[in-house]
């Protein structure tokens, strides 16, 4: 997570939203409560397995989720799926650089 401060978490995730590898920054406090992280966790990654709309879209490939607290970056790697999440002055402009780190094959 050297790629920028403002990065909270960082993980590895399985299609359910599963934590394969990676977790929180360390010295960062969750927002939600602990108990809540695996239910958030695969809410969020079901954004970006909606296979019903890749009929009309296409295949996803990444998705960004802005709230009032956090950003949610989904990219998918292979079968798997990189869900990262930032504080909201992380700038938009290092989502592709990002998506290139984290993708790579």
């Amino acid at each position: 997570m050297k790629f920028d401060k403002r990065i909270r978490f960082a993980a590895l995730v399985d299609g359910n939203g599963r934590i394969l590898e990676g977790g929180m920054r360390e010295g960062v406090e969750p927002i939600e409560p602990l108990e809540k992280t695996p239910h958030l966790i695969a809410k969020l990654v079901s954004v970006q397995k909606a296979e019903d709309l890749a009929e009309f879209f296409g295949k996803p490939e990444y998705s960004i989720l802005v709230h009032e607290e956090i950003m949610a970056m989904i990219f998918r790697a292979g079968r798997r799926l990189v869900l990262i999440t930032a504080d909201r002055k992380f700038a938009l402009n290092k989502v592709a650089r990002l998506r290139s780190l984290v993708t790579k094959k």
